[in-house]
């Protein structure tokens, strides 16, 4: 059976970047640090297909804003949500309420839904409990019971 979701990568990037192009976005500079990416994959593969997409570092046609990103970032969380509600703007708006977090290229990752921006910045690691109270605070009355809530942790 395939799990359909949302997710959020944790990325980390070692040094600034100068002037990286994202796509059709626009030429962007990003500081050393954590950044959090907010996604869902809600098509055929669901969430073992777009997180082995993401696992691969560079790709010869990138597709999506952060695929960009990526390709300079090491990957190291995925933070998943299997089932069928849409998390993504619920904690789009979550983290940008939350102090610390920043947007660092507006519109980024965001062009199919009204949020600001589906990419955030934080200077040192996210603690565990900022992603887990994001996750669980999204959970309204509404949210099905079945609901599969993982964590994985990727070295590269």
């Amino acid at each position: 059976m395939t799990v359909k979701g949302s997710y959020i990568l944790v990325l980390q990037l070692d040094q600034s970047l100068h002037g990286l192009r994202v796509g059709r976005l626009g030429s962007f500079d990003f500081a050393p640090g954590f950044y959090l990416y907010v996604g869902s994959a809600f098509g055929t593969g669901g969430l073992a297909a777009r997180l082995a997409y993401h696992r691969r570092r560079s790709k010869q046609h990138p597709h999506w804003h952060i695929d960009y990103l990526r390709a300079n970032a090491r990957l190291r969380e995925a933070w998943t949500v299997g089932g069928p509600v849409h998390f993504e703007c619920r904690w789009c708006q979550a983290l940008t309420r939350t102090p610390g977090v920043s947007i660092p290229v507006r519109h980024f990752g965001s062009r199919d839904t009204r949020c600001s921006a589906h990419l955030f910045y934080l200077p040192r690691a996210p603690r565990s409990r900022l992603l887990t109270g994001i996750i669980l605070d999204s959970l309204t009355e509404e949210a099905p019971v079945d609901l599969c809530i993982e964590v994985h942790s990727f070295a590269e």
